[in-house]
């Protein structure tokens, strides 16, 4: 029988601990609750006696190498700390034991800190739940979903106890953990294909796309990346955990929003974590890769944002994607700095590795006589990042707009050619 494992901290959420685990039981799996209470009592109801509470703070706390008795005179911020990571490594225990099918939470941001926690050491696919106070107003995602596919739930209102609201959106959360450990949860496993991760975003979905169609075509297996928040990080992660093969690295607008974030203080619409470690986790441990320049040369903002984060942007080459979010074009001194960026990341490598470079702009409406062209600021990106890159980056300079078919077409062939000569060929 399978088995949901409920994080709650049971000081507080004792009431709603209980309900989840009969609501777990009702449909014919098992129940495990796990207590990260902090408060001066390890639930509201000292005499549960295995009633809800199925491990207790204290084997955790023990578990994880210091009996509660030694954290109890601790702040309640060293607590939350240590129980946070006592219970994300009793968890990776759980489920490298083969004990856990799938995991569920509700709460405020004391429980939303550890449950997320204990899942985000769970793989892609294992089936995770979050229903939280903090999936509401101006939070960023990723406090809640980090770098894996946890579903986040906003609970609406506090949780309080049991009452109209409260029930209801605990039963959903529980009843999607549920369906997805009954009809799916299956952690992602590579088939027989070899596996190709490829960078890109709107911009450069049409060449992008091109590439894809024509990797698959030769037999591999591609997972498209968003180049925005953390979808670059989350594949670089990937493979450097074996998961994926080989990078087709097209789409570098997460290095663009880190810049912008450290350059005005907003990063802008796409920043996100995964932008720390683009162009050196996978190269890390040597995954076999092409690399483009696709998207690093305009930052997207909120309108509403743009005049504070960048005054005179009105002046630049811009493009509004939509009534709320603009495109505004690098000038020639920012594109020498982002070139640098690229140079001293890929400089880090110690293994050869392809920088294939568009002759005609780095993304969508980026030609001659369309809203972001700036050839000046183009060429000082270009230049500089060939001025400064090491031996062991070979430049290969590919005709065109990164943006298009044809394009797309070319990169693919050079990352079959990386593949092959890595002895990774495609298989049809």
């Amino acid at each position: 029988m399978k088995t949901i494992c409920i994080i709650e901290s049971c000081d507080t959420k004792y009431i709603e601990a209980g309900y989840m685990k009969e609501l777990v039981l009702k449909a014919g799996l098992n129940a495990l609750v796990i207590n990260t209470a902090t408060g001066p009592c390890a639930c509201a109801n000292p005499d549960d006696n295995g009633k809800v509470v199925d491990v207790t703070r204290e084997e955790i706390a023990l578990a994880y190498g210091t009996p509660w008795e030694e954290m109890e005179p601790k702040t309640k911020g060293e607590k939350i700390e240590y129980m946070r990571a006592a219970v994300t490594d009793y968890l990776d225990k759980l489920y490298k034991a083969g004990k856990i099918d799938g995991i569920v939470s509700v709460g405020g941001l004391q429980n939303t800190t550890m449950a997320t926690s204990a899942m985000s050491v769970l793989p892609i696919g294992f089936p995770k739940v979050m229903a939280t106070t903090v999936a509401s107003g101006t939070k960023q995602f990723q406090l809640v979903v980090g770098e894996t596919d946890i579903v986040a739930m906003p609970t609406i209102c506090d949780c309080t106890g049991l009452n109209l609201i409260t029930r209801r959106l605990i039963a959903n959360a529980v009843s999607c953990c549920i369906g997805m450990v009954q009809n799916a949860g299956e952690p992602i496993a590579k088939g027989d294909k070899p596996v190709i991760g490829l960078t890109l975003m709107g911009v450069t979905n049409t060449g992008c796309m091109a590439a894809v169609e024509k990797l698959e075509a030769a037999g591999y297996e591609v997972l498209g990346f968003h180049a925005t928040g953390v979808g670059g990080g989350v594949m670089e992660k990937m493979a450097a955990e074996g998961l994926i093969d080989g990078l087709c690295d097209l789409t570098q607008h997460e290095i663009n929003a880190e810049y912008f974030l450290g350059k005005t203080g907003n990063g802008g619409f796409s920043y996100g974590p995964g932008a720390a470690v683009r162009l050196l986790k996978a190269a890390a441990v040597r995954v076999p890769m092409i690399v483009s320049l696709g998207g690093i040369d305009f930052v997207d903002y909120a309108v509403k944002d743009a005049d504070a984060a960048l005054p005179g942007w009105k002046e630049r080459p811009l493009y509004y994607h939509n009534a709320t979010t603009v495109h505004i074009k690098v000038t020639p001194e920012e594109a020498k700095d982002l070139g640098m960026i690229v140079a001293e990341r890929l400089n880090k490598a110690d293994y050869p590795i392809k920088l294939l470079i568009p002759t005609d702009g780095m993304r969508h409406n980026t030609t001659k006589g369309e809203a972001l062209y700036d050839a000046e600021a183009d060429k000082a990106l270009i230049d500089t990042v060939k001025a400064n890159v090491g031996p062991h980056i070979e430049i290969v300079e590919v005709e065109g707009n990164l943006d298009t078919k044809a394009w797309g077409e070319k990169a693919a062939d050079i990352m079959i050619g990386v593949m092959e000569a890595a002895g990774i060929p495609g298989k049809k």
